[in-house]
């Protein structure tokens, strides 16, 4: 009995390794939505999403999340802000749940990466998330 457990333990995780593997190989493929002044729209956590900027002329960045739906406590939002060569230029500070980023750029295109993550194990959820981004 103590053996079935044991191989039916092994199984069940190599079978959750494969699937964890599985998300972080597809995650540099994320679709890249742009990143525009005002509200986004909102998306769903847990998840990484990828937001491309193009700056025209030195500006003062900033982005800020705020989690909309109920149970937000067990739910975290952060980002990083990468130039083109992929060089991390800004992280966010933490604002509760929330995050707010300030950084001031050059003219050039910026990648901003948002990870939501569930501070609870529940991988399911409603919870959702959206930018407030000024650009001035």
């Amino acid at each position: 009995m103590k053996r079935a457990t044991f191989i039916m333990s092994a199984l069940i995780a190599g079978v959750m390794t494969a699937g964890m593997a599985g998300q972080a190989v597809a995650m540099p493929n994320a679709p890249t939505w742009a990143l525009q002044e005002g509200n986004s729209p909102s998306r769903l956590i847990p998840t990484l999403d990828r937001y491309h900027l193009d700056v025209d002329a030195r500006s003062r960045l900033q982005v800020a999340s705020q989690l909309w739906s109920h149970g937000a406590d067990g739910s975290r939002v952060s980002a990083l802000l990468k130039d083109e060569q992929g060089n991390v230029v800004a992280r966010s500070d933490a604002r509760g749940h929330n995050f707010v980023l300030t950084q001031s750029l050059e003219p050039g295109r910026y990648i901003l990466d948002v990870h939501g993550t569930r501070l609870s194990g529940r991988k399911e959820t409603t919870q959702r998330y959206y930018l407030t981004t000024e650009l001035n």
